[in-house]
């Protein structure tokens, strides 16, 4: 979509669109690349740009926001976490394909470009669920061991509310985004979910069952309230 305007900001200019819908009210939506003004087909251009002109402290306060949290994305892209250790992240644009390789210490990404930032992390991410498909089902089998009902699957869950489920069927789904945190706290999902099959509920029966099988699981679930945030770096 084409810039409709410029404007001027004290950390440099800012494209403007203009978004033409049937509403009531202006509307404005600062992004990371530009701000968005959504206004009624009827409304002249005079106006809108007065509101721009009214609205511009609140405009520059918010894209300073946007801007800074481009740059935190940016910086994760350098590193990653891998089991609650960070794992130095370089890349190489040379290859025909995309490929990540854990070796010494760190993670070589192949055949993404210099300043692609999103191939980078689409690449980053593959490869974190594709170790998680491996990790998880072990630590299922593990914790899960002396349960009286067995899982019937473990399968990786892409939600953004949740970590883990488990169905009335006994299929867990454990969210990929956490083989980023440290194990206790990986533990601490699987024994959340394991303790759903025999509770599919929350009674004092089933956090019973989740001391049982983690006993340390407060710290760690108030560590995913705390610090959950930082695993969706990805995305």
């Amino acid at each position: 979509m084409p810039a409709w305007l410029e404007l001027p900001l004290p950390d440099g200019p800012v494209p403007v669109v203009l978004t033409r819908r049937r509403r009531q009210t202006i509307g404005l939506r600062v992004g990371s690349e530009r701000v968005e003004v959504i206004a009624h087909p009827q409304v002249p251009l005079s106006e809108l740009e007065a509101v721009l002109r009214r609205r511009s402290d609140w405009i520059a306060e918010h894209w300073r926001i946007q801007q800074q949290r481009k740059r935190e994305r940016l910086a994760e892209t350098h590193s990653l976490c891998l089991l609650g250790e960070v794992v130095p992240v370089r890349r190489r644009a040379e290859g025909r394909r995309v490929r990540v390789v854990h070796t010494d210490g760190a993670l070589e990404v192949q055949g993404v470009a210099e300043g692609d930032e999103a191939a980078l992390r689409t690449a980053l991410a593959a490869w974190v669920k594709r170790e998680a498909q491996l990790d998880f089902p072990r630590r299922v089998a593990r914790l899960g061991a002396g349960l009286l009902r067995s899982p019937s699957a473990c399968h990786l869950s892409a939600a953004r509310t949740r970590w883990g489920s488990c169905t009335a069927q006994g299929v867990i789904r454990l969210n990929w985004r956490l083989l980023q945190a440290p194990p206790a706290i990986i533990d601490y999902v699987v024994a959340h979910e394991l303790a759903h099959l025999m509770h599919m509920n929350h009674s004092a029966a089933f956090w019973a069952q989740v001391a049982a099988l983690y006993p340390d699981w407060r710290v760690a679930r108030q560590w995913l309230k705390t610090e959950g945030h930082r695993l969706f770096a990805l995305g």
